[in-house]
């Protein structure tokens, strides 16, 4: 939607970069990054959650 966007210094408000965490969201929607290529560049950081959250599980994690 943003690449189709005449004018897009109107898409992102102020609130976007604390929703979503951090500024790098926008960053890579700005750059044109697709979906996959957005959510591969989660994956590093999940699997480092993931392996720390492990031992504050109550029950198996069924993935």
């Amino acid at each position: 939607m943003y690449k189709e966007l005449p004018d897009k210094t109107s898409y992102f408000n102020n609130f976007f970069d604390k929703l979503a965490g951090t500024p790098e969201l926008r960053r890579q929607i700005v750059a044109g990054k697709n979906e996959y290529e957005i959510r591969q560049s989660w994956q590093a950081d999940l699997k480092n959650f993931k392996q720390i959250r492990k031992k504050y599980l109550l029950y198996p994690d069924f993935e």
